[in-house]
């Protein structure tokens, strides 16, 4: 039996917005950075001592290097679902959910999960775009890998604060919905129709 066409890849908004808000600062920054630097060669007029100017350099390029990566990286970031497991998709995180870790999965409304009164200045400014939309909560078992590890990689708000779960605020949350409750289901009628698997003894 041939194996099941993996589903859409479903870009992560959340991810993208931090990464709209980071790339454009860290340009900028790294830009004037480097026009410090670039300064004494220029006009051979120091703006800063000779023992900061390499650092200063340094600092430039890897705020550039950031910038860059932010910018790319915007569109990066996704959850598919699969045969048997949800893949979540990020720059540096590639992590495979399989469907035996899954409790279950329902929509709500992301405010709710994240009340604008409870949340600081930055925090509203950040999630004002998603305040009235719909999210999908995926909760789990337990998380496939140590939840102080995975917040390294993932926003705060991309974890359910009421269960041990993830929260996927995409696009078209209807269609994600649907294709992973296909996906999830069609696992699950696969695995309880197996037979169970019979132990053979060695005759003596």
């Amino acid at each position: 039996m041939r194996s099941r066409k993996p589903g859409s890849r479903y870009p992560l908004l959340l991810y993208q917005r931090v990464m709209n808000r980071l790339w454009a600062p860290t340009l900028v920054l790294g830009l004037l950075l480097l026009l410090v630097w670039g300064w004494e060669l220029y006009f051979n007029t120091p703006l800063v001592q000779a023992q900061s100017s390499i650092w200063t350099a340094a600092a430039g390029c890897v705020s550039l290097a950031f910038s860059l990566f932010a910018f790319l990286g915007r569109k990066v970031a996704y959850v598919q679902p699969f045969g048997d497991h949800l893949r979540l998709v990020t720059p540096f995180l590639r992590l495979n959910i399989s469907y035996r870790r899954i409790r279950n999965s329902h929509p709500v409304i992301f405010q709710q999960l994240f009340p604008p009164k409870d949340a600081s200045w930055s925090q509203r400014n950040l999630l004002a775009p998603f305040y009235g939309k719909t999210a999908v909560v995926v909760e789990l078992t337990q998380y496939p890998m140590h939840p102080r590890l995975l917040r390294f990689f993932l926003a705060p708000q991309m974890f359910s604060p009421h269960t041990t779960g993830l929260v996927f605020l995409v696009p078209d949350w209807m269609a994600f919905s649907t294709e992973l409750d296909s996906f999830w289901g069609s696992w699950r009628q696969t695995t309880e129709s197996k037979p169970p698997q019979k132990t053979w003894k060695a005759k003596k």
